[in-house]
């Protein structure tokens, strides 16, 4: 069963501190060597297009987020809980392993599903 919850409540942030997605980078070089770095941006930022030490040309690539749930404590999964997601303002969606698609579980905002097609082939 694969999980994808969103923040879809940014009243409930602490007005401290932001939390923004890092976005990893790779430098576009001639040769065969494979350079990444990560940046932490807002989502609303454009790309960067270029490494901001050296100038080099990048690209923004997908990588697969590093949160796994299988060693959680009885705390962290209380917390992850449906009920607790929702009353914090996230959406949880519950992926149907058949067709791939998501279904929402818990919370209000949000499409109620989304698609396999829109993940792997989105319209921009």
């Amino acid at each position: 069963m694969a999980v994808l919850a969103l923040n879809s409540h940014p009243a409930k942030r602490s007005p401290l501190r932001l939390i923004m997605p890092v976005y990893q980078y790779q430098v576009l070089k001639d040769d065969e060597t494979v350079e990444l770095f990560e940046v932490e941006q807002g989502m609303q930022d454009a790309p960067l297009t270029k490494h901001p030490l050296t100038s080099e040309p990048v690209k923004r690539v997908v990588s697969a987020p590093t949160l796994t749930l299988d060693h959680s404590n009885s705390y962290e999964k209380k917390s992850l809980s449906a009920g607790n997601l929702h009353k914090n303002g996230f959406t949880q969606y519950e992926k149907d392993s058949s067709s791939g698609d998501y279904y929402k579980i818990a919370g209000n905002q949000g499409p109620d599903q989304i698609s396999h097609d829109d993940i792997h082939n989105p319209t921009e």
